[in-house]
């Protein structure tokens, strides 16, 4: 096998092969300019916010949808819709976007951090009771990388002590579990189409519901608090606290027409994943994602978790993960690492005072111990994403992953010669003085 690009060889992969994310076709375009010609760019009813609510909802089996200014707000206002206030508790997984446990304290209720399972990186279900106090209101079932959490262990355990389930589904539009989608499981959901979703408007979020109080709860709060109703004159009046979280009509233009392709770029990147994990998962070392029996994925990240033990590496197991990035980045392919640290480790969790002031880094941080989460903190140190923001799955060509294929038996098969290669390391915040 010719020689490592991280020492000078020709890389594998041809990198003029890469898609670029968001795919824009000219439906795109013509959605997007459809809506400026009719001249209304804004407004909680306008044509292209309405329509989306109206097509989302239908796509995903329930009743209601209300589009949002972005995914922490649709996941605000599922979160309020349920019920959650503020001296509550939300279970939420450690292995997750900031985002999903930030949206808990938008709301005013406290963060409650659940372990996750080594397979599918989702919430264990099997540690949830111990987690449920007489404070907690909601549990958050957030699916991580596209693979839907299990749902059917969670909902029941939830169903036993009546606490509703909340869906962050910003990963997984349009992935089945049991033969549902996603995000008509939980009470509410909340769901993000920032630009790097597989459903992309750009930036903005959409909360879905199959009842009609929470719908209503979830349009006062993303709108001052009001009923702001098609041919009403709107009354400015305020029912209770709410925000300006409403949806932006250029953005639910590009959402709807990437819509109508959704399940063609869910149904590529799942084939583009069985592609690398038939070459992946001969390689000693390495664990690609499996695939659920019970559910689809959208591979909105293919986690690759490097096993130290295996190729008896007994150092930082950072370490060899990031020396394996840097000579498969070397061969052209498009890897990353996602989290570098479970959620519970951010400062903003470790401080009394969470809305972040000067004044407030003179706050001293509380201890933080890997071992809280022993399995969130290990898929942090030696997990690697194929894949990038610009250059997901979902788009790419059957050829490029067979380049990405090779190269990944390339850079395993010269394993001493990237072990003894120079390397950057990622960002290490745990080490960093508390």
């Amino acid at each position: 096998m010719s020689t490592l690009a991280l020492k000078g060889g020709p890389p594998l992969v041809d990198r003029h092969r890469h898609r670029s994310w968001p795919d824009i076709t000219d439906d795109d375009r013509r959605a997007v300019d459809r809506a400026l010609r009719r001249g209304i760019t804004a407004g909680p009813n306008a044509p292209e916010i309405r329509a989306l609510e109206e097509e989302y909802a239908a796509y995903v089996g329930v009743r209601h949808c209300v589009a949002t200014s972005a995914g922490t707000a649709s996941l605000h206002a599922a979160l309020a819709a349920v019920g959650v206030r503020p001296g509550g508790q939300v279970i939420v997984p450690a292995y997750t976007f900031v985002a999903s446990a930030l949206a808990v304290v938008h709301q005013g209720a406290e963060v409650v951090f659940g372990d996750v399972q080594p397979e599918s990186y989702n919430l264990d279900p099997r540690g949830l009771e111990a987690l449920i106090t007489d404070r907690t209101q909601a549990i958050m079932a957030v699916h991580i990388h596209g693979r839907p959490a299990d749902l059917d262990a969670i909902l029941a355990v939830a169903g036993r002590y009546g606490i509703p389930v909340v869906e962050d589904n910003s990963q997984a539009h349009g992935i089945r579990y049991r033969g549902k989608t996603t995000g008509s499981f939980g009470l509410a959901s909340g769901a993000s189409i920032n630009q790097s979703k597989n459903l992309s408007g750009g930036e903005g979020g959409l909360f879905t519901t199959d009842d009609e109080e929470l719908a209503l709860i979830a349009r006062r709060l993303v709108l001052y608090g009001e009923d702001v109703l098609p041919e009403v004159v709107r009354p400015y009046w305020s029912h209770g606290v709410g925000y300006n979280y409403r949806g932006q009509e250029m953005v639910c233009a590009l959402a709807r027409s990437q819509l109508r392709r959704l399940d063609d770029y869910n149904a590529r990147a799942q084939d583009n994943a069985e592609r690398l994990t038939a070459a992946i998962e001969g390689i000693k070392g390495l664990a690609p994602p499996r695939p659920s029996p019970d559910a689809g994925c959208s591979y909105w990240k293919y986690a690759v978790r490097v096993r130290p033990e295996e190729l008896g590496f007994d150092g930082d197991p950072r370490d060899l993960r990031d020396r394996i990035m840097g000579a498969l980045r070397a061969e052209g392919v498009e890897v990353s690492m996602w989290q570098p640290q479970p959620v519970p480790a951010q400062p903003v969790f470790r401080r009394a005072t969470q809305v972040w002031h000067p004044r407030a880094e003179r706050e001293p941080l509380r201890p933080w111990d890997p071992a809280d989460f022993p399995v969130a903190s290990a898929l942090c140190d030696a997990t690697l994403s194929v894949g990038s923001v610009k250059h997901p799955l979902y788009v790419q060509e059957a050829g490029l992953m067979d380049q990405y294929a090779q190269a990944f038996d390339k850079v395993m098969s010269h394993l001493d010669t990237v072990l003894s290669a120079p390397f950057e390391p990622s960002p290490r915040p745990l080490d960093s003085p508390c």
